[in-house]
């Protein structure tokens, strides 16, 4: 008797975090199967082409299929991923919303605990050895990088990333379409306003008002957004 076919991952969109996606995809059985372009590629200088990231899947798993939005039609059994990490992926998820009304599979990394007492929405991405506490509670597509540390009881908005490396303590309040950055830290009961960035290796002490970026240790106010 012969095990059943492994469930098929379907990414919509594509970003530098996709590697990441595949990486976890293989860690929990799923085949990655397609990456749904909504956008034409645009590679920077030092960015791996989405073609490179796919060959080095050889060996390991069928490369998954390239399409665009226009052809692609969902499938029986497949499972829904964002791959951009930006917080504009929320209008790629309304569009989505808009032509196929899909719910979204929310991944995490084998080696992540996740508290059973902490709540994830939908379309959520966990890395490799992140800690997310007891009573935290994640909205909707919030990534969540390697190494990331979530204290209890913080609760983060809807299309906010939190970086590698990050530490964000106890019952904090980050708003939606916020980005923590590498190695950032935030004390714990800090409230961070919608759209804001905390800059990489700062140390937020204090609230953070919507749409700014802060930098520096302790964080200061660096420019609007």
């Amino acid at each position: 008797m012969t095990g059943s076919a492994p469930r098929r991952l379907v990414i919509f969109g594509a970003s530098n975090i996709i590697s990441d996606l595949f990486d976890c995809a293989l860690a929990n059985g799923l085949l990655p199967a397609k990456v749904v372009l909504h956008l034409p590629e645009s590679a920077g200088e030092r960015d791996i082409p989405l073609a490179a990231r796919i060959a080095a899947l050889k060996g390991l798993c069928d490369a998954p299929q390239v399409e665009t939005l226009d052809t692609f039609q969902p499938g029986a059994g497949e499972l829904y991923l964002l791959g951009p990490t930006t917080p504009t992926r929320a209008n790629l998820a309304a569009e989505l919303e808009r032509r196929f009304g899909l719910r979204y599979h929310t991944l995490v990394h084998p080696t992540a605990y996740v508290s059973p007492l902490a709540q994830l929405g939908q379309g959520g991405f966990v890395g490799a050895k992140s800690v997310i506490g007891p009573g935290a509670c994640l909205g909707d597509h919030v990534f969540v990088n390697r190494g990331v540390t979530i204290g209890h009881d913080t609760h983060i908005g809807s299309y906010s990333r939190i970086q590698p490396g990050a530490n964000l303590g106890g019952a904090s309040r980050i708003g939606s379409g916020v980005t923590v950055a590498i190695g950032a830290t935030l004390l714990e009961r800090l409230v961070i306003g919608d759209g804001a960035m905390v800059g990489a290796g700062a140390v937020a002490v204090e609230d953070v008002p919507d749409g700014v970026l802060v930098l520096g240790v302790p964080a200061k106010f660096k420019k609007a957004l």
